[in-house]
């Protein structure tokens, strides 16, 4: 049984010119480009629910996908408080697992084993090599041969295909180009003995289905008749090879992200394949839009700084609110004793502790606040891994359907990759020195254009307030002297504009700002525009 709805204009108002024709278009495909704050996923959650009530589709021939468990469980959570039941949604990966196993259910096979660990299987693959005399790979390597590996699947790549490319694409990999591709090979035959998929292995089976199953195909199309995808942005190579095998050359198709908030890189996200959506399907109408409903003005003026060259710059729907800060410190210690301080004094009538968060590059620099944290009685919430891209492909039904996550009240201390969707009436981004913010292992243009739109989404999670701060690091033996880091310099410029522009008149500029007025006023007068 569908979902019957009831629609009503109700269901618009309040929406800006722009997000109404991204909700109301009767283009058979769109491509939103949605800033931070703009409301993307209400604007793709309303866009269904319309559809379905004036009865265009049916909830049962909806596919709505996402790339993290997270949002998966936000784009689920929307649907069912919007009274849709029947929807399919959740991640790729998990629209890639339903289709796979039907697909061997229907052929009497037994289900495939999904390894959520690719340690794991790597580290059996080391072990067979060592045992086979063919290479030797200490310990140490193993994580980033696991990168690598991922990486390299990602993109679609066989062992053939990452020989030919590696050099091109400069990838500092944990082995020759060549015996890397040998070890890739080895990889993906070890999973296929054991009757085990990765990850990543999942979404290439899939394909397979797709693209040389005729009746897999069909059933997939008949079923799934409109495809929606939210955070595009964070798509890779295999996932859009995926997505395009689904949708075939005349897809009803909806699409929404933000290029600017492209942070996935290690999971071999890129941005640019939004454009490959315009490129695969020509006649998409592409929508911007551009409207930050989240922020105050005064941190979107210092979060535009952030943009990359020639990115349309964000337009606040708020007033200008407190002019951001940048703190320096000379130590550590330092710098979690005031950002305690500053939480403290921000928890007033209004702002509880769970409207506050602490945002870091990385899960070890919160380490040190939490201590900080603790020693002033605040309570703090740890959030959870950086990136889960397919968690909700091994959760139960009665898990998956859990959808009202309840967050206690404290602060929420969180990786920026963590936070990325979410959003704080008051937000501490901690750690803006070089080597940390940038960090130090990103080298390549591609690498620190992904840290700046990292740093972006950081400041993009705060409604109200927003203090940024980084240490010299003085007491820290591995990193003194740090420099702060290179995406301050025109956030200090901007603030001190605003600095500038919100400063009292004194002196001349008093006398003479007094004077223009009294002119203006006469010539009002004068004019008979004015009367006394």
């Amino acid at each position: 049984m569908t979902d019957q709805l009831a629609y009503s204009d109700d269901m618009l108002v309040g929406l800006t010119p722009e997000q109404r024709e991204a909700v109301t278009s009767s283009a058979r495909r769109l491509l939103v480009r949605a800033t931070a704050g703009s409301g993307k996923t209400h604007v793709l959650t309303l866009r269904i629910q319309r559809r379905i009530a004036v009865g265009e589709i049916d909830a049962d021939q909806v596919l709505a996908m996402t790339f993290t468990r997270r949002a998966g469980d936000e784009l689920r959570r929307r649907l069912f408080r919007a009274g849709i039941r029947d929807i399919r949604a959740g991640t790729f990966h998990r629209a890639a697992l339903s289709l796979v196993n039907q697909y061997r259910e229907d052929h009497h096979l037994k289900p495939l084993v999904i390894e959520s660990n690719r340690r794991r299987l790597v580290a059996a693959l080391a072990a067979q090599l060592r045992e086979s005399g063919d290479l030797r790979l200490e310990d140490w390597q193993l994580p980033r041969l696991e990168q690598e590996i991922g990486w390299a699947l990602s993109q679609g790549f066989n062992g053939a295909l990452y020989a030919k490319s590696a050099k091109k694409l400069r990838r500092d990999a944990p082995l020759p180009p060549a015996q890397f591709a040998d070890v890739l090979d080895r990889y993906v035959g070890l999973c296929r003995s054991r009757g085990v998929l990765d990850f990543d292995l999942l979404l290439s089976e899939a394909i397979a289905l797709l693209r040389d199953e005729p009746n897999v195909l069909a059933s997939f199309r008949h079923r799934n008749k409109s495809i929606y995808v939210d955070e595009t942005q964070d798509m890779n190579p295999l996932q859009f090879m995926l997505l395009r095998h689904m949708a075939g050359d005349d897809p009803d198709l909806f699409c929404v992200g933000d290029p600017n908030q492209s942070i996935y890189g290690f999971n071999g996200a890129n941005p640019q394949l939004l454009s490959e959506i315009i490129r695969t399907w020509p006649d998409t109408v592409v929508l911007d839009l551009t409207r930050n409903h989240r922020s105050t003005a005064n941190i979107i003026a210092v979060a535009n700084t952030l943009l990359e060259e020639g990115a349309q710059g964000i337009i606040p729907a708020k007033d200008e609110g407190d002019v951001p800060m940048v703190r320096n410190y000379n130590t550590d210690e330092q710098e979690a004793e005031h950002v305690a301080t500053w939480l403290s004094a921000k928890h007033q009538p209004g702002s509880p502790w769970r409207s506050m968060a602490v945002l870091a590059r990385t899960n070890a620099q919160l380490e040190l606040i939490a201590s900080y944290l603790e020693a002033h009685g605040i309570p703090y919430e740890r959030r959870g891994p950086e990136h889960s891209p397919a968690s909700d492909v091994l959760a139960a039904p009665e898990t998956w359907r859990r959808i009202d996550h309840d967050h206690k009240d404290a602060v929420a201390l969180s990786t920026i990759h963590r936070a990325k969707g979410l959003e704080f009436q008051h937000v501490a981004a901690i750690g803006w020195a070089e080597g940390q913010l940038p960090n130090y292992n990103a080298t390549t243009g591609a690498q620190l254009a992904e840290e700046q739109r990292l740093a972006y989404v950081a400041l993009s999670r705060a409604e109200d307030s927003l203090l940024i701060t980084w240490s010299r690091g003085r007491n820290d033996p591995r990193y003194p002297d740090r420099a702060p880091s290179r995406f301050l310099a025109p956030i200090e410029k901007v603030i001190g504009e605003i600095e500038q522009r919100n400063a009292p008149l004194t002196g001349e500029a008093r006398k003479a700002r007094l004077a223009a007025i009294r002119r203006e006023l006469e010539q009002a007068l004068d004019e008979g525009n004015v009367t006394l």
